[in-house]
């Protein structure tokens, strides 16, 4: 719970700093950086969901099938782990590519004009809580070479177990042949 609070604090705090900030930052030089946003998000989506089908593609049968086979939890949390940046980087996406028409809509609205500042604020603090959210999601893209690093571990100690288990019992060769 602690742990919940402190994220949440962190993400506030990352808003509000950025609003202050973001407020004297033009649209022109954020835009950029939102386009940025969205080209990592959308490799981060194609690598993630290329991770997933090659580490869990029976997984994924199943998860759309309709045979009424469970998957395991443990598997069902690797999944998850899985899918989280694919989520992270799709909502990303979504932001960014809905974004981009409101901004140049507000441009066109004289009303708005008087809130430049706020809405530049605005803005820069949405960019920066999605950038750290991105960073999370980048964060998460480690954990399928972690798997395969495990498995890959545990397949070597195996051998080695087996190693040790018959390195005694092969036959010698005599050094009369």
């Amino acid at each position: 719970m602690r742990l919940k609070i402190l994220k949440y604090l962190l993400v506030a705090c990352v808003a509000l700093l950025a609003f202050v900030h973001g407020q004297l930052i033009e649209m022109s030089r954020q835009t950029p950086l939102f386009e940025g946003l969205r080209n990592t998000s959308s490799i981060i989506f194609g690598v993630m969901g290329a991770w997933l089908a090659i580490l869990h593609p029976d997984s994924l049968k199943k998860v759309f099938g309709n045979d009424g086979v469970k998957i395991p939890e443990k598997e069902k949390g690797t999944i998850m782990l899985l899918l989280s940046p694919i989520i992270i980087s799709t909502s990303i996406i979504a932001v960014v590519l809905v974004l981009f028409p409101l901004i140049e809509l507000a441009k066109t609205i004289d009303a708005f004009h008087q809130y430049k500042e706020i809405l530049r604020g605005g803005s820069f603090s949405l960019l920066s809580v999605l950038t750290f959210f991105q960073l999370w999601a980048l964060i998460l893209t480690l954990v399928p070479g972690d798997i395969v690093k495990k498995h890959i571990d545990k397949e070597n100690g195996r051998h080695a177990v087996v190693k040790r288990m018959f390195s005694g019992t092969t036959k010698r060769k005599n050094s009369n042949d």
